[in-house]
């Protein structure tokens, strides 16, 4: 049984009153089936000892108590060792799997911290989930790092899921579980699909030209004879007075055309707002992509985002969708997270999210 609750977020799972009772101040101890068994057979000999006082039982039935306190004190030393950090390594996209890279860190010099695992707390019930990551030892004061995956399915400014460090050290007769400190916030885009970029490029006839091909402005591509009619400001005195004949230069344009998306305002959770916003996004990746289309973005009969091209563009243009149409805009929140590579870093767009 879960408890529900209005907005779709998390969920906080019914756990049994066993594992309530032994859950406390940021530790949670489920007892596995070999640790009832254990549990068992241990109650079981004091009994029999107690029946028949049988020295031999005593002895046995001592040795049995201290291997469940030495598996606690072990247990907790492992998990109260262990410093983890966690950050996404790729793009992050609603519904898709996304690169995580965990960092896990043995905070003691003395002593190999042995059988820990970074992993989602089972007491939430969530549609987001992280791939869970086992480390067998890490040394004294050093460093491991693993790489999992994480998907979300609602795009915005969302934490991580809430994670735990656990271990079954050293018998597997308990799972100690210690909650993590503080949860990374991370930017997820909408949700792509794919779109075939051929019937998107109907632009603007005159506007832009192929890549590698000649235009008025942008970068330099090469010199050409001068021809009437041409502005004198674009002629290359340099390379005139050593040619003896005059010459102009020629930009490189910037796309094969330019292209205004469009989307109606609306507000976060509607779904046809939701629609529309993926199906903006699914556009704006096919064009830049494959189709070196300068895109620019029209919010609410406003130009939010100028057409333009390249990696760059694309995340101005996936960040704003990624936030338009929530109650609160992140970015004005100085929205800042730790990103490698291509990674979603946030940059700040002309546009707002309504």
């Amino acid at each position: 049984m879960t408890r529900s609750t209005n907005d779709g977020g998390p969920t906080k799972k019914k756990l049994p009153f066993v594992r309530r009772m032994l859950t406390a101040q940021g530790r949670s101890l489920e007892i596995t089936k070999a640790g009832y068994l254990f549990i068992v057979l241990t109650l079981a000999v004091g009994f029999a000892a107690i029946n028949s006082g049988a020295n031999l039982l005593h002895v046995l039935f001592g040795c049995q108590i201290g291997l469940i306190i030495a598996s606690g004190m072990l247990s907790e030393n492992m998990v109260r060792r262990a410093i983890v950090r966690r950050r996404i390594a790729s793009p992050l996209h609603a519904g898709g799997r996304g690169a995580l890279i965990v960092e896990l860190r043995n905070a003691s010099a003395r002593g190999d911290m042995i059988s820990v695992s970074v992993e989602d707390d089972d007491r939430v019930d969530s549609a987001d989930k992280t791939e869970p990551v086992f480390s067998v030892a890490v040394p004294g004061g050093g460093v491991t790092t693993l790489h999992a995956s994480v998907t979300m399915q609602r795009r915005g400014l969302h934490s991580l899921p809430k994670a735990v460090v656990a271990t079954r050290f050293p018998f597997g007769l308990f799972v100690k579980r210690r909650d993590l400190p503080g949860r990374e916030r991370v930017l997820v885009y909408p949700r792509i699909h794919p779109v075939e970029p051929a019937p998107l490029q109907e632009a603007r006839a005159g506007v832009g030209e192929a890549k590698g091909a000649r235009d008025r402005a942008g970068e330099f591509f090469g010199l050409s004879e001068y021809r009437e009619g041409q502005e004198l400001r674009r002629i290359h005195w340099p390379a005139t007075a050593r040619l003896g004949r005059a010459v102009v230069q020629e930009y490189e344009s910037r796309g094969e055309a330019e292209q205004i998306l469009e989307l109606a305002p609306g507000r976060a959770g509607e779904a046809s707002f939701e629609t529309a916003i993926e199906r903006v996004a699914s556009q704006v990746v096919a064009l830049l992509r494959e189709g070196r289309v300068a895109t620019g973005l029209r919010y609410a009969d406003e130009i939010a985002i100028e057409p333009g091209i390249g990696p760059a563009h694309e995340r101005r243009l996936l960040e704003f969708l990624a936030l338009v149409g929530l109650e609160r805009d992140p970015l004005d929140a100085g929205f800042e997270a730790d990103a490698a590579g291509d990674g979603p870093e946030p940059a700040q767009g002309k546009g707002r999210a309504a």
